[in-house]
């Protein structure tokens, strides 16, 4: 009989540490990248815990910097694009440089897009006639080259990125067909799991087309872009549902400028975005309630220029909205007479200044949250 409990006791004590181990995985996958990354230096034993792959992709990832670029003209693009890191400390995520890819033979890469860890880059060789569009992931350093069609390369045609994290496993590339006189004439739709890329005659009528300055937006199997009279268009991956929808900013302002639009999805919603530089440069928040009235709720206002305690300038006190935090009411823009990127965050109705842009950067700044999910890729 002693025998008999000793070894169940054994037995139990050999599953104590199996179930305590579980326990600390499940609490680690629930905790931001960059804290996973700070505790590997507790022990060898938490290094080895920490940097386990599967981990790794579970853990919740969060907005950790941009893609931009240098004011050193005399840099090509691949030198002068800089990731300024939004934490301020220590070295960058990713490389920007993206060295894998240059490592192909391509002579310039250009990053275009970046939506969801994923980046859409216009890669060329010795010549940029001969070019190739790459979706790549620069945290795995996985690529995929797109497959040629006859219209991907028409310098006409607007190219979007669709990349879903939460469904890792494939994403989508939304190619825009464009008429000289009727706007969008078609659609070709590329998907990942297929390796294919299928067309579709555009539904949203004559004379639509989208904005190629303004963001875009992709979540539940549908993209959302911005038109130049400042309306929605939508289309999901199979090309089925093709819709339009009033954007509040033309309520607010019927002239409005059709690069003062900004859309972005957050907390699982669709919100609509405006700065009116006309008037002390007025913050404006919307919210899509898609409940079948399909309208929108204006959720917050403030004054960018009141709130920062500076006098409003002209033209040169304009702010532009770059970005929103997929998980808090947490909103980037760019802008002042100072160039300065700065924060806003809506609960506490605080704003801080992140850095100046005024030596270092400029031109477009592309958002960036890593992805460490494995996708179906051409490449190593």
């Amino acid at each position: 009989m002693a025998k008999k409990s000793r070894r169940k006791k054994k037995k139990q004590q050999q599953r104590v540490p199996s179930l305590y181990e579980d326990l600390v995985v499940e609490i680690l996958s629930r905790v931001p990248y960059r804290s996973l990354c700070r505790f590997k230096c507790v022990s060898r034993s938490w290094y080895d815990l920490c940097s386990d792959p599967d981990l790794r992709k579970k853990s919740p990832q969060t907005l950790s910097g941009f893609f931009c670029y240098s004011r050193d003209d005399n840099l090509n693009q691949d030198l002068s694009r800089r990731f300024l890191n939004l934490s301020g400390r220590g070295l960058p995520l990713v490389d920007p440089s993206l060295p894998f890819l240059r490592g192909l033979g391509y002579a310039d890469v250009i990053v275009l897009q970046c939506c969801g860890g994923l980046l859409l880059c216009d890669c060329s060789k010795s010549s940029p006639y001969d070019t190739d569009y790459i979706v790549c992931n620069p945290v795995t350093q996985k690529w995929t080259v797109l497959p040629d069609t006859e219209e991907l390369h028409h310098r006409m045609n607007r190219i979007r990125l669709a990349f879903d994290p939460a469904v890792p496993s494939c994403f989508y590339v939304f190619l825009f067909v464009r008429h000289d006189f009727y706007g969008i004439v078609q659609v070709e739709i590329y998907s990942s799991e297929t390796g294919v890329w299928i067309s579709r005659e555009s539904e949203w009528g004559n004379f639509t087309d989208v904005n190629d300055e303004a963001e875009h937006v992709f979540f539940n199997g549908t993209l959302y872009a911005i038109t130049p009279k400042l309306s929605l268009v939508t289309v999901d991956t199979e090309g089925k549902i093709w819709r339009k929808i009033r954007t509040p900013h033309s309520y607010v302002r019927p002239r409005l400028m059709k690069d003062e639009a900004f859309i972005a999805h957050c907390q699982g919603h669709l919100y609509a975005m405006h700065i009116d530089f006309r008037n002390d440069n007025q913050l404006s928040v919307w919210v899509f309630k898609a409940d079948g009235n399909e309208q929108w709720t204006l959720k917050h206002t403030t004054s960018i220029t009141k709130l920062l305690g500076r006098q409003q300038y002209g033209q040169r006190e304009f702010y532009h909205l770059i970005a929103a935090h997929s998980e808090q009411n947490l909103i980037f823009l760019t802008g002042g007479a100072y160039e300065e990127l700065l924060s806003y965050d809506m609960d506490n109705q605080e704003a801080h200044v992140i850095c100046t842009l005024q030596k270092y950067f400029h031109g477009p700044m592309l958002p960036y949250t890593p992805c460490f999910a494995e996708w179906p890729s051409d490449g190593c």
